[in-house]
């Protein structure tokens, strides 16, 4: 397959385009894909079009409305690209889908039986003109198409005259969307995200919302109030050039960024894409830093492929940010393959298999391939990134952005510690008394009594006093420590161990029933004796005592039958182990 891209600044570019473009392009191709990404009012797009059309009538046609073009590694304005992908035995097909005629799910719909006679699917791109509740049920339904199969694209951006367009062929679309479907065995497309924001603050969880894009409470309070609170902003900063500090926001095992662009008196925050109830979040900055590191990472990625064309889909908000320094994240894609693409206002794009979702602040880079790379060719890696020479107030915020990272990495580290310290036992390194009553009683949140299976083990030294009495404390201590370590060692994952106070030593034991949770008892005290010997060669042996939640969910009946067990451990000759309930031999 073969690229060729230009860049109009005028409908008279046109003619020298064309005549530039048919000189290079390949005979006998599949297919052409001629992509228009026009920051050109609506009617002087669609009279371009109109020309492409006339001038290669075999070739499908689409485009979209952009906040920005891009060409060749660099970003430019109120221009318009023709980018011309022409394809060896690739098939090509566009589709529109009309919101104003059918719902999301009655498209996906069709759109699945159109592609069931399509050989090898092998990617679709879509080009929405909306960003609503629509748009996010159309890529919804998306999930239903194989896990591995590339989905990628963007919402159309606002141009001059605010008009937000996208279009096939003759057709333009201000409520839908436009899918291109490519096809084909020898078809290999592969989907690289860009982030590049950092983290900032606390997290939050999503507690209300109105819509799938309205967020109106965090830890049931106002939405806004975090922005309020943490960079002191009034309800006038959410314009998209005043406060780019998005929230990132946990979705499976991935990331994803929310803008918010409008805060209501009432406190909620409308956002660019979708969220869901019970999301954790968190305010987030950009790094120049990391979006240029993630650029260098990425572009690593994709040389491995080998790519022979790519296409690019940025957010705006990529662009506001970094202001002039734009295409030192886009430069590096042009060493690799010829590239075009969009500045757009919500990108799609997926992984292989995670779920097609609406993104924000993003850049999507999407390579295309025909035919398998070539054997004889070594892996490219491309060289070292450069020193990252920004201008004007990017160096300013390079400064700062690193500054934030360092302190905000200095502030998780102590705050873990302090965790640490508020939940562990020191001398030990099991959990304190206070944190394993907290695991007891998460162990057995929202649960009837009769759902109930889970057993303890409550382990008291024996004679502990005796043996600080006669060797001293730091005997004494180790000791502890090695109690500490069978317990946390036998019980591994099976549950949570801790320490009790003084020589007394508790396991919780979630799904465990009395019989096994005995058996992992004398495997405790066992390991108890056969490996630890004082000075003297002295022996250290425990009593230990076994009970399981009772049905009547009480845990005062539940403690009293731990220390009962206990009790009779040690009423009856010490290292051995009593379960609740069972007569003592």
């Amino acid at each position: 397959m073969k690229q060729i891209s230009f860049y109009l600044k005028n409908a008279d570019d046109f003619n020298a385009c064309l005549r530039a473009f048919r000189e290079v392009c390949p005979e006998n191709a599949s297919a052409v894909l001629v992509s228009v990404f026009s920051g050109w009012p609506e009617a002087a797009a669609l009279s371009l079009v109109a020309r492409v059309r006339a001038a290669l009538p075999e070739a499908v046609v689409v485009g979209s409305s952009t906040s920005g073009e891009i060409l060749s590694g660099a970003m430019s304005l109120r221009t318009t690209i023709l980018s011309f992908m022409v394809f060896r035995e690739a098939n090509v097909q566009a589709h529109l889908v009309d919101f104003t005629a059918m719902s999301p799910a009655e498209a996906v719909a069709s759109l699945r039986e159109s592609c069931r006679s399509l050989p090898s699917l092998a990617g679709l791109e879509l080009l929405l003109s909306v960003n609503d509740s629509r748009a996010y049920e159309f890529l919804d339904a998306l999930n239903d198409f194989p896990k591995d199969l590339p989905v990628f694209g963007g919402a159309a951006g606002d141009t001059d005259d605010l008009s937000k367009y996208v279009f096939a062929g003759n057709r333009v679309l201000h409520e839908g969307v436009v899918v291109v479907c490519f096809s084909g065995e020898e078809l290999h497309i592969r989907v690289n995200l860009t982030l590049g924001w950092r983290p900032l603050g606390p997290c939050f969880r999503i507690t209300a919302m109105e819509a799938d894009n309205v967020i109106t409470e965090f830890n049931h309070q106002p939405a806004s109030q975090i922005y309020k609170k943490y960079l002191s902003a009034s309800q006038e900063d959410f314009a998209l050039e005043k406060l780019l500090f998005p929230l990132l926001l946990e979705r499976g095992d991935g990331r994803m960024l929310r803008l918010p662009y409008r805060a209501t008196p009432e406190g909620a925050l409308l956002v660019g894409a979708d969220c869901r109830l019970g999301e954790k979040v968190r305010l987030a900055y950009g790094d120049p830093n990391e979006i240029l590191d993630a650029s260098y990472g990425v572009r690593m990625d994709i040389m491995t492929f080998e790519p022979e064309a790519i296409l690019l889909f940025s957010c705006i908000s990529r662009r506001i940010f970094l202001q002039e320094d734009a295409n030192q994240e886009l430069r590096p894609f042009q060493i690799i393959a010829p590239n075009a693409g969009l500045y757009v206002q919500g990108e799609v794009g997926r992984r292989d298999g995670e779920d097609v979702a609406m993104l924000n602040m993003t850049l999507v880079s999407v390579s295309f391939r025909e035919g398998p790379r070539e054997a004889s060719r070594p892996p490219q890696m491309p060289p070292p990134p450069p020193p990252k020479q920004l201008t004007g107030t990017m160096r300013l915020v390079q400064h700062l952005a690193n500054f934030v990272a360092v302190t905000s990495a200095e502030l998780e580290t102590a705050n873990r510690r302090l965790l640490e310290l508020a939940t562990q036992d020191r001398l030990t390194g099991l959990y304190n008394r206070g944190e394993i009553e907290s695991i007891l009683q998460k162990a057995l949140s929202g649960k009837r009594p009769e759902e109930c299976c889970l057993s303890a083990v409550m382990l008291d030294l024996d004679n502990f006093k005796r043996v600080n009495d006669t060797y001293g404390h730091a005997v004494g201590d180790e000791t502890l420590r090695w109690a500490g370590k069978v317990l946390k060692q036998c019980v591994g994952q099976r549950g949570a161990a801790g320490r009790w106070g003084g020589e007394e030593f508790i396991a919780i034991l979630p799904g465990t029933a009395l019989a096994d949770a005995k058996e992992i008892a004398e495997d405790i005290r066992r390991t108890l004796f056969e490996g630890y010997t004082l000075p003297d060669g002295k022996r250290v042996t425990a009593s230990l005592g076994v009970a399981e939640f009772p049905a009547d969910g009480s845990f005062t009946a539940f403690y009293r039958a731990l220390d009962d067990a206990l009790y009779r451990a040690k009423q009856t000759g010490k290292d051995r182990v009593c379960a609740a309930g069972e007569e003592t031999d």
